[in-house]
Formats: structure tokens, C-alpha cells, sequence
């Protein structure tokens, strides 16, 4: 976590590694060596740790079985609570993009490319259903819209108000910008109540049949 946050407020050039033995409570630069080859090895370990939680929550809503407007509001909870619960992570994206032009070979996590080939297939899949009627064919303007508005909620608003009440960590907060996140990409992909409420009106139909039949069988 000490590395995290450094690599977050300076970035990657910027944070030495005497800082982060420091931050530690190791005597030495050298004592880094033990754990990590270089600076670099520290880094990449770094984001695996920073972003293979938030993956395997993203992966779990997107993979579990279920409607595709259903797995895709699921994602956007977990991705929205996840950044909330560690807010450095904002910080690293941002850290990420602006380092991009120095360091165009690093990706941000390993499984990155694999996350985004699976929302690419289910919004395509939806589309193709009809359950998605996105106002875009590009799939990328939702997930801009998803990722992009968490990362500056948390990482830069509260330093870009000028009053100094407000709290963007704040439950009733969180609780507001998860409630718009949603609507926002509910909105970009068509994503309709309409036949949710229908499938639940019939699951509740059926519940009652059954009901009916286990009373009448007594």
C-alpha cells in the first residue's frame, strides 16, 4: 500500500525507491532488493495487487449467468464500489494516462484486455437481442462514461470545489454518484425496465400458481 500511494501522487519517474523503503520501515534502498529485482518489478507487482481485486469483481458480474443489461449494472457497482473502498486506484489511472506517452508498453493490468473483450462481446450480444439499444454503436462511449466519471469524482472534484464541505466519500455521496453512474449508462445503452418488470410480474405469476396448486392439492 506505501507503494501504491506513492507511485500515485508522484508516478512512476518521480517515486524513488528510497522513498518506498522508507515509507516501509526498511533501513535501506538495497533492503527493496530482497523482494524486488528493480524499481520496475516493484511497479508491475504494484498494479497487480492495486488491480487484480477490482478485476476479479468486474469479471465475477460480467461472467455470472443472467440478463446482459443485469451483468452490465452489475459491473458498474462493483467497479464504482471498488474505487470508492480505495481511492489511490483512481489516482494510479490517472497516474497511468498521463505517463502513457513515457512508458507506451505498460499496461495497466494484465487481464485488462481480457475484461474488455468480454463487455465488447456482451454489448454486442445485447445489441443483437435487442435487450441493449445503445445510442451509440461504439461501445466504448458507455465504458468512457462509466470509468472516466468515477475516476475524477474521486480523484479530482473535491480539490476543484471551491467550498470545503463537501465529501465525495461520503455514504449519502457514494450512495448519489452510484445512483447517476447507474442512470448514466442505463441511458447510453438503452437498458429499459420494461422487460425486467415484465420477467419478475411472470416469476411472480408463477409463484402464485404454484401456491394455488399446493393449497388445492391439501
Amino acid at each position: 500500500m506505501a507503494a501504491e500511494r506513492l507511485f500515485a501522487g508522484k508516478g512512476y519517474a518521480a517515486t524513488r525507491l528510497e522513498d518506498v523503503a522508507e515509507a516501509v520501515g526498511l533501513t535501506t534502498r538495497a533492503a527493496l532488493f530482497y523482494y524486488f529485482p528493480d524499481k520496475q518489478a516493484l511497479y508491475d507487482a504494484m498494479l497487480e495487487n492495486a488491480f487484480g481485486s477490482l478485476a476479479a469483481h468486474l469479471d465475477e458480474a460480467l461472467s455470472v449467468p443472467g440478463p446482459i443489461a443485469e451483468r452490465i449494472e452489475r459491473a458498474v457497482e462493483a467497479w464504482v464500489d471498488a474505487i470508492m473502498a480505495r481511492p489511490t486506484i483512481a489516482r494510479l489511472i490517472l497516474r497511468y494516462v498521463a505517463d502513457a506517452e513515457e512508458r507506451p508498453a505498460q499496461r495497466i493490468y494484465s487481464s485488462s484486455e481480457r475484461l474488455l473483450r468480454t463487455y465488447l462481446a456482451l454489448f454486442e450480444k445485447g445489441r443483437a437481442s435487442g435487450e441493449l439499444e445503445p445510442l451509440d454503436d461504439n461501445p466504448f462511449h458507455a465504458a468512457s462514461a462509466v470509468i472516466g466519471t468515477t475516476v475524477f469524482y474521486v480523484s479530482a472534484l473535491a480539490s476543484l470545489i471551491p467550498f470545503g464541505d463537501f465529501e465525495p466519500l461520503a455514504p449519502r455521496q457514494v450512495a448519489a454518484h452510484k445512483r447517476d453512474v447507474l442512470s448514466t449508462v442505463q441511458r447510453l445503452l438503452g437498458i429499459s425496465d420494461r422487460p425486467r418488470k415484465a420477467s419478475a410480474a411472470r416469476r411472480g405469476k408463477t409463484a402464485s400458481r404454484r401456491r394455488v396448486t399446493r393449497r388445492g392439492a391439501r
